[in-house]
């Protein structure tokens, strides 16, 4: 606004003076920054208090602070904003004057600048503060009146020692506090308030604050206030400053600002009839509208209807602004949500079939749409900058004043894109869903799939997408568009001590994001070889570079970075990775449910299989598991199409390619199989085959190993750390197909090598059990030695 050259609020005075008595207040005061012509226009008022709101600084640094200042004339205020550059000098004004002064939201961090240090001065200069603001969040608001309330004499004595400042009166531990709606927009005025005892007038109302007798009342600010509030203002400045200069002319904000968030609510048929109009606006279009634009119309109008009558704007009474709030944020969530989703995925189609020039005007169309979410991501932004500041001086006071503290339990919250999908990350989230449970552990998994594949358990929390767009070449699977907003909202509310991020998709964007937001530290896990996946299914190498580079920024936000085993943890320090950030992410596996006492003779029997050496491979049946190795190798050999059979138990984008090669019949496609047939699935067969090279861990080769199965696996990619080479299995060259012919035959003419092998591998599994996995990574605490590395490498 102060860019721009207009006033922080545009509210006609007297339509303020009138809303407040509306909504029952006794006293009003008008707080305009800087000056004290709001007050002059209701001077007439005995009721309304002479005040205003001005930013002074510490001259040390520069850091401001906000006050507002009560029954000044325009002298004394000509005077005061003559020493807003020293807080000391105004603070000294203010006392010499005998005016009473508030500090307006003390926790406001002012970008950054605002310290646990200023606050210390600030609690020897000022008596008074506003501990309840419309303008910030309950959060915010509840620290403040508790930290205020468990000052003591001994501590302001400690600081007065430390600063050497004179504190403002004799009693500097008992502050006084008051309620303010900090509205500029003429939506929230008196639904934040002090009160006091009963009074006559206006002086005497002045006397009970200045004896610390005021009360703050009413509602806390929010993140949708906020952004309602930056949408208000905008309209009436769009209102004032753009449609008076262009006459006719509407834009989308006149849609969003003027009409849905004026004190005036539209109907929905105005909705409808300034939507279309707005888009016209929006796209300075002709009189006839281009193809783009009646398709964003018929969007918009088609998911404006189809919202649920309970997330529609009517039946909401006047003044209650918070269920306004929270549906028009739903709404615009839904509905942004769904058009933005419609539009891609139309673009991806157009991709698809070649047509660049139709794709990319949907993809332009998202631009002006996306733009409307900005206010309530700054929203978010801006009212969650203050916790840094709280955490400094929570720090700070641990142990000398008597602050609320949180649950002693910690509060995690774990991401993942994948959840119910046949891979590790997905096997393991369950696992580790089940042990919490088990442990009692405050443990939120949350992801964004269709409702059909939500997973079940009390430790899932699943955002249904706005919907799922198709990967190339990679038709079974689905990247789901999450509603952000929505999940963004639900974030803020719980205040999680830490984020865990499986997988760098939507859901772990967004998750990253929101750990910067509200300064949670984030554990991110490297699972699955993403650049190597897509030179394997693309056989590009500038793509796999471009994929890398995607890797190092997004790992690069995470204060801590596991790998599943060593070698990622070499190559991921190759490819640019801070070495002392990254950390082994150990997992285990179920002893009793993988187990070689599941073994069933007659299991792949329906398939054509028996009195064989059977070997097995589960999993996801893609290209990238180089499946191709173990199916060509056992075609090259006699010996293993006379005594031997391939099972490849699972399902996958690749499994018909494969079964069309024409195999013979002891190479079998069993499918997806899971729970107790899954079980008997590995017990069943006599060796495990995992030819993948992209694999960060491979939990099948544990799993494989728990059920008492000699494992052959790649030299590249993590499962080499899994079995003990030459006792519990063997590691082979990943493409070398002769070398995987050989080991097969091997372990096909020596019962003795595989009965010994499988005595192994259960062995190895014994000592990797999930609780005691569970155990290790939940109680670690990576983040000193992170910072650590953080250090290191500024100094260096």
């Amino acid at each position: 606004m102060k860019k721009l050259k207009v006033s922080e609020s545009m509210t006609d005075p007297q339509a303020a003076y009138l809303i407040a008595k509306r909504r029952g207040m006794d006293f009003v005061a008008l707080t305009d920054s800087d000056t004290l012509d709001g007050y002059a226009q209701l001077a007439q008022h005995a009721d309304v208090i002479p005040a205003c709101e001005t930013t002074v600084q510490f001259p040390e640094d520069g850091c401001p602070v906000r006050l507002l200042v009560y029954g000044l004339n325009d002298a004394q205020l000509a005077k005061l904003l003559a020493y807003r550059g020293n807080l000391y000098s105004v603070r000294d004004y203010l006392l010499a004057e005998n005016l009473y002064h508030v500090v307006a939201q003390p926790l406001e961090p002012h970008d950054g600048k605002l310290s646990a240090d200023h606050l210390e001065r600030m609690l020897l200069l000022f008596d008074h503060y506003e501990a309840r603001s419309g303008g910030r969040q309950m959060r915010t608001n509840l620290f403040a009146a508790a930290f205020l309330d468990a000052l003591t004499p001994e501590y302001l004595d400690q600081l007065q020692r430390k600063w050497k400042i004179v504190p403002a009166s004799e009693r500097p531990w008992q502050k006084g506090q008051i309620g303010a709606s900090n509205d500029y927009c003429a939506q929230y005025i008196g639904l934040t308030w002090t009160e006091t005892p009963r009074v006559n007038n206006a002086a005497e109302f002045m006397l009970q604050l200045r004896a610390r007798a005021g009360v703050p009342q009413g509602n806390h600010g929010s993140t949708i206030a906020s952004a309602h509030s930056m949408y208000r203002v905008g309209s009436q400045l769009y209102a004032q400053k753009v449609l008076k200069r262009e006459g006719d002319l509407q834009g989308i904000l006149e849609l969003i600002l003027t009409r849905v968030l004026s004190p005036e609510r539209p109907s929905r048929r105005q909705v409808v009839r300034t939507l279309i109009g707005s888009i016209k606006g929006l796209f300075k279009i002709r009189k006839a509208p281009s193809p783009i634009e009646r398709k964003l119309i018929s969007e918009i109008i088609r998911a404006y209807r189809a919202l649920p009558k309970e997330d529609r704007l009517g039946g909401i009474e006047r003044d209650d602004l918070p269920t306004f709030d929270a549906r028009l944020y739903n709404m615009a969530d839904r509905v942004l949500s769904d058009v933005s989703y419609r539009l891609l995925a139309d673009a991806m189609k157009d991709f698809e079939r070649g047509q660049i020039g139709g794709g990319l005007p949907l993809i332009a169309a998202l631009l002006p749409i996306q733009s409307v979410m900005a206010p309530y991501l700054y929203s978010f932004d801006k009212l969650n900058r203050d916790r840094k500041l709280i955490a400094e001086v929570t720090q700070r006071v641990d142990g000398v004043l008597e602050l609320p503290k949180k649950a002693p339990r910690k509060k995690v919250a774990w991401f993942s894109d994948t959840v119910t999908d046949v891979n590790g990350v997905s096997m393991t989230l369950q696992r580790m869903s089940e042990i919490a449970e088990k442990l009692d552990e405050d443990l939120q998994i949350i992801c964004s799939v269709a409702e059909s594949r939500a997973p079940q358990g009390s430790k899932f929390l699943n955002f249904p997408p706005v919907g799922e767009i198709a990967i190339p070449d990679y038709e079974l699977q689905k990247l789901s568009v999450p509603p952000i907003l929505r999940i963004v909202q639900y974030l803020e509310s719980q205040d999680f001590d830490e984020y865990i991020i499986s997988t760098p998709g939507p859901i772990g964007l967004i998750a990253m994001f929101c750990a910067r937001l509200f300064k949670v530290p984030v554990r991110a896990i490297y699972h699955s070889d993403f650049p190597q996946h897509v030179r394997q299914i693309t056989g590009d190498e500038g793509l796999e570079e471009t994929t890398w580079k995607f890797m190092r920024w997004f790992y690069g936000l995470a204060d801590a970075v596991y790998s599943p085993s060593d070698h990622y943890r070499k190559q991921l320090v190759e490819h640019g990775f801070n070495p002392r950030r990254l950390f082994i992410y150990t997992r285990g596996t179920d002893l009793d449910f993988y187990n070689p006492r599941h073994r069933d003779e007659t299991f792949y029997q329906p398939h054509g299989i028996s009195k064989r050496v059977i070997f097995v491979y589960t999993g996801r049946v893609s290209r990238e598991k180089n499946l191709d190795v173990v199916i060509d190798a056992f075609l090259q050999d006699e010996v293993l199409q006379k005594k031997a059979a391939l099972a490849i138990v699972g399902d996958g984008p690749y499994r018909e390619e494969l079964a069309a090669r024409n195999l013979p019949p002891m190479i079998v496609f069993p499918g997806f199989v899971k729970g107790k047939q899954l079980a008997k699935a590995y017990a069943s067969g006599d060796v495990f085959v995992f030819p993948s090279t992209t694999d960060t861990y491979g939990n099948s080769v544990l799993e494989a190993q728990a059920s008492g199965l000699p494992s052959l696996v790649s030299n590249e990619g993590g499962p080499k750390e899994i079995i003990l080479p030459g006792e519990s299995g063997l590691v082979l060259p990943g493409y070398d197909v002769n070398a995987w012919r050989d080991a097969m035959r091997s372990l096909v003419e020596s019962d003795d090598l595989r009965h010994r092998m499988a005595a192994a591998a259960r062995a190895r599994a014994a000592t990797r059990d999930w609780t005691t996995a569970f155990r290790e990574f939940w109680d670690e605490d990576p983040y000193p030695k992170a910072d650590e590395a953080v250090r290191a490498v500024v100094i260096a």
